[in-house]
C-alpha cells in the first residue's frame, strides 16, 4: 500500500489548519509528557476517515470532518449553533486522538517476541489508550485553546470492546504486577508497541519471581503470559468492528474478555512462581531446570478450556481457522437467504484473514470498509436499536 498516494494536497504550515493542528499536538504532548513522532507535514485525508499518522513523521487530517467542523468553535466572536457546538466536540476529539497516537513509539517488530505492529492485538491496545487519552483531556485540550464550552470527553468511548477490556486489565492485574491502574497505564504508554505486551509480562514476572529466573528462560516465559494477553486483546476485533452490534454490548465482551484473560495470565503466572520457588528452596543457589512438560501442558489445556468458554458464550470466530483457505473467507456463506449478520461477519472473517495468515498482512492495516487501525471512522456511532446481543 503506497501511503505517498494516499495523502491528499499538503496542508501549509502558517495556515490556520496548520496552526490549529500544531496547538493541539502540543496541547497533547503537554499532558501526556510525551514528545509527538509528527514532523511537521500536513496533508488532507480524503473519506470516512479523521486522519492518519503515517510511518515518515507525516499525518493526514480530514478537511471536511475534522478542520472544517472544528474551526468555528475557535473562531473569536463566531457564536455556535448548536449543530456547530456538537460537530466541534466531536471533531476536536479526533483530533485529539490523533496527536495522541502520534506519541506512542512504534519500536521494531522484527525483533523475536515483539508484537507485529498492526496486528490485532496492536490495534486493540492502541486505540485503547488513545481513546482513553481524548476522553480524559480533551476538554482540557479545548479548554486550553477556546473560550467556547465544548463537550469532548462527555461521550462513551469511539472503541466501546477494546477500551473496556483494557481499563479492566489495568485493575485486575495490578497485583499480578504490583502496579496501580494508571501505573501500569503509564507503562503502556512509555514502552514502544512492539514491546507493551513483553512489558507487561517482565513486569510481572520481576515482581512475582525476581532474580529466581535465569536470563535464558525469560523469552519462552514471556510469551507464556503475553499468549493470554494477545487472544483476550485480538480476539475483540470482530466484536469492535461490528456495525451491528451495540456499543454496549461490545463493553460487555471487552470486560468479559479482561477477566478472562486475568484469570489464564495470573494462573500461568502462578504456575511459573511456583516452579522456581520451589527448586530454590529445595536447591538453594542451584540453576533452576525450565518448566516442566506437565506444566506447559497446563498451559494448552487453560487456553483450551477458556476457548470452550467462549465458543459456550456464542463469541464468533475470532481467528481464521487452521486447514482454510483465503477463498474460504472471500465468499459468502451458500446456505438459505442471507442476513445483514451473515454479511458482515464474512467481511470481518476477510479481515481478520488479511490480518492473520502467513505472508498476507500489508503494511498499512485497514478495517472492512478501508480505514487503518488508528483512526476512526466517521458517523460509526451505532443506534441502539441496531444492537444485536
Amino acid at each position: 500500500m503506497n501511503e505517498v498516494l494516499e495523502r491528499g494536497p499538503e496542508i501549509p504550515a502558517g495556515t490556520w489548519e496548520h496552526d490549529w493542528v500544531s496547538s493541539v499536538v502540543a496541547k497533547a504532548e503537554e499532558f501526556s509528557g510525551q514528545p509527538s513522532r509528527w514532523n511537521g507535514k500536513l496533508y488532507e485525508q480524503d473519506g470516512p476517515i479523521a486522519g492518519r499518522c503515517l510511518p515518515d513523521g507525516s499525518m493526514t487530517i480530514s478537511r471536511e470532518h475534522v478542520l472544517d467542523a472544528a474551526r468555528p468553535a475557535y473562531t473569536p466572536g463566531h457564536v455556535l449553533t448548536a449543530d456547530e457546538r456538537t460537530a466541534a466536540a466531536g471533531a476536536t476529539r479526533m483530533a485529539v486522538f490523533q496527536a495522541r497516537h502520534s506519541m506512542s513509539e512504534v519500536g521494531d517488530d522484527s525483533v523475536p517476541g515483539a508484537t507485529p505492529i498492526e496486528s490485532l492485538e496492536d490495534i486493540a491496545l492502541e486505540n485503547a489508550r488513545c481513546d482513553r487519552f481524548s476522553r480524559t483531556y480533551g476538554d482540557r485540550i479545548a479548554e486550553s485553546m477556546t473560550e467556547q464550552s465544548l463537550s469532548v470527553g462527555a461521550h462513551g468511548p469511539a472503541f466501546p470492546a477494546y477500551s473496556a477490556a483494557t481499563d479492566h486489565l489495568q485493575y485486575t492485574l495490578g497485583g499480578a504486577t504490583g502496579l496501580g491502574h494508571n501505573q501500569l497505564g503509564d507503562l503502556i504508554d512509555k514502552t514502544p508497541r512492539t514491546q507493551r505486551l513483553n512489558a507487561i509480562a517482565d513486569r510481572a514476572l520481576d515482581h512475582q519471581v525476581g532474580d529466581l529466573i535465569p536470563e535464558s528462560h525469560r523469552a519462552q516465559l514471556r510469551e507464556d503470559l503475553t499468549g493470554p494477553l494477545r487472544r483476550g486483546l485480538g480476539g475483540l476485533t470482530m466484536t469492535e468492528l461490528s456495525e451491528l452490534t451495540h456499543p454496549g454490548s461490545k463493553h460487555k465482551w471487552g470486560w468479559d474478555s479482561a477477566e478472562w484473560t486475568e484469570v489464564e495470565f495470573t494462573t500461568n503466572l502462578g504456575d511459573i512462581k511456583e516452579h522456581y520457588e520451589s527448586w530454590n528452596a529445595e536447591h538453594p543457589g542451584e540453576e533452576p531446570p525450565e518448566l516442566p512438560d506437565s506444566v506447559r501442558e497446563r498451559f494448552v489445556d487453560r487456553e483450551e478450556e477458556i476457548q470452550q468458554i467462549w465458543a459456550s458464550k456464542g463469541w464468533p470466530a475470532q481467528q481464521p481457522v487452521a486447514g482454510r483457505e483465503q477463498a474460504y473467507y472471500e465468499r459468502l456463506p451458500d446456505y438459505g437467504p442471507l442476513t445483514d449478520r451473515d454479511r458482515e461477519i464474512a467481511k470481518l472473517q476477510q479481515f481478520l484473514w488479511s490480518h492473520t495468515a502467513p505472508s498476507q498482512r500489508t503494511d498499512s492495516a485497514v478495517d472492512t470498509s478501508g480505514r487503518p487501525d488508528n483512526v476512526r471512522q466517521i458517523g460509526s456511532a451505532r443506534k441502539p436499536d441496531r444492537g444485536i446481543e
